[in-house]
């Protein structure tokens, strides 16, 4: 008999894997949300939530890098949340997922509008918002090799932006370029620090969560990866660094020389910054790179969420069309059905882009705490589950250290920030959205659970392997 829903295949090589990971930490969250976080959070605020949603992000893939080597399938997330915790909960977190992520795939959409709409200003966002879509559906209808080669240069071009932006901001910064002189600290001002207080700060790391998303497509992408107990982990233990350099080097930097007043969605202060360092045409490139990048982010999206829906039909939590993949390996039907499902970017007909992307990325942040949590907690669990079904907890290829202390800490802190989102009246919206769709999909996984339609994956080829790896050793 034929099989519609085991054909990934393993076309992603290390080189592949490695700029996948380098990519997933450089999009549309780092260069239009991160205006947003500055001129709420402040010229020091900003770093810091960037920060430490990053020290989440780097315990987080350390726990599904572990988890992902020992198990290298698509749809890691709702696959672990479902079989170490309960397949209720991996149905929840699996489609909040999809849900989620299909509306940071709308802001990715509209942040490529906007930026489109400012070279050619006369035609609707709306117009550009189908041409993307087009575009980043063709993507990833070819086979999984081309689609990584194609991040592997979209990644490349967004890295040496990144480097120039900083070597540029370090330069102004001291007054080696720019007509601003040495600027120093001067923008560090009690102004300009926390203008909203700390506070501030802890609001804006629902928006920061969401600028992260994206980071943990190389554990997605562990199923179609060659050598992933080899490949997964080398482009886990990078993370880090990348993310300091990237994220808080360069927020860091525009909040040293771009007033944290004149940065915004629409101004996005990398754009700004090179305009201000005196560089011809520097807003043009810096938004060509920009819109790479959202075309990198939202084909990324695409991939990550068509192979998350063939794991759900595997497991009965989707319907078996969504498993279905062609002889190039392609989940079709799941493509489409996230495409379709992204077209909420299409709303900027009727409300103004930026509005439209603030609103996006604040309900994905929120709705995206619960796959963070999921994780977290999934992780926490599988060690546990390891040892009570034979397995050796020290023949792991891929250890988190200290466990299960950083874990431990890292739910407590996602439970703090759902809990200030959801008292502050700026960010309460996104609580009052997520929420009833949460008690939704709880709602249908029960039913599912109870009439035996959930069913646990095929884990048995992966324990059996590394017992008797066990054995041999």
């Amino acid at each position: 008999m034929e099989n519609h829903t085991n054909d990934l295949k393993r076309g992603l090589k290390s080189r592949h894997i490695t700029m996948l990971s380098i990519g997933g930490a450089i999009g549309t969250g780092l260069f239009l949300a991160s205006g947003n976080v500055v001129s709420k959070a402040g010229a020091l605020g900003a770093p810091i939530a960037y920060l430490v949603i990053g020290i989440l992000v780097f315990f987080l893939m350390k726990g599904l890098g572990e988890m992902s080597t020992f198990m290298p399938i698509p749809g890691a997330y709702t696959t672990y949340s479902g079989l170490f915790v309960h397949p209720v909960f991996g149905f929840i977190v699996g489609w909040n997922l999809i849900i989620n992520a299909t509306l940071g795939l709308g802001a990715e959409i509209v942040g490529g509008s906007m930026i489109l709409n400012q070279f050619f200003s006369s035609i609707p966002p709306i117009v550009f918002c189908i041409i993307i879509s087009l575009l980043i559906l063709g993507l990833n209808l070819i086979d999984v090799k081309s689609y990584g080669e194609a991040e592997y240069w979209f990644a490349g071009i967004k890295v040496a932006a990144i480097i120039v932006f900083l070597i540029v901001g370090v330069l102004m910064i001291f007054g080696v370029i720019g007509h601003q002189g040495f600027i120093g600290l001067s923008n560090w001002n009690s102004k300009s620090v926390f203008p909203n207080g700390f506070i501030g700060v802890i609001l804006m790391m629902t928006g920061v969560i969401w600028s992260y998303l994206g980071v943990e497509t190389v554990v997605t992408a562990a199923g179609e990866t060659e050598n992933p107990q080899k490949n997964v982990p080398k482009a886990i233990n990078s993370i880090f660094f990348r993310i300091l350099i990237f994220y808080v080097g360069s927020v860091a930097i525009i909040g040293l020389v771009v007033p944290y007043n004149n940065v915004s969605v629409l101004n996005n202060g990398y754009a700004g910054l090179l305009g201000m360092a005196g560089i011809p045409g520097a807003a043009v490139i810096m938004n060509i790179v920009i819109l790479t990048s959202l075309a990198s982010c939202a084909n990324s999206v695409i991939y990550s969420l068509s192979r998350t829906l063939v794991a759900l039909s595997k497991e009965g939590k989707a319907p078996k069309a969504l498993g279905k993949v062609n002889k190039r390996g392609i989940p079709v039907n799941a493509v489409l059905l996230v495409l379709f499902l992204g077209q909420v970017s299409l709303i900027t007909n009727f409300v103004s882009p930026d509005k439209v992307f603030v609103w996006l990325t604040s309900i994905a942040g929120f709705n995206g705490m619960l796959l963070w949590f999921g994780s977290f907690l999934s992780h926490y669990k599988f060690r546990k589950w390891l040892v009570a079904h034979g397995g050796d907890v020290e023949k792991l290829k891929f250890k988190m250290g200290i466990y299960p202390i950083p874990t431990i800490i890292c739910l407590i802190v996602l439970v703090a920030i759902a809990i200030y989102t959801v008292v502050s009246p700026d960010t309460r919206f996104s609580f009052y959205i997520g929420t009833p769709l949460l008690v939704l999909y709880f709602i249908i996984g029960i039913c599912l659970y109870k009439k035996g339609k959930l069913k646990e994956p095929n884990y048995k080829p992966f324990l059996d392997a590394h017992i008797n790896e066990t054995e041999i050793k």
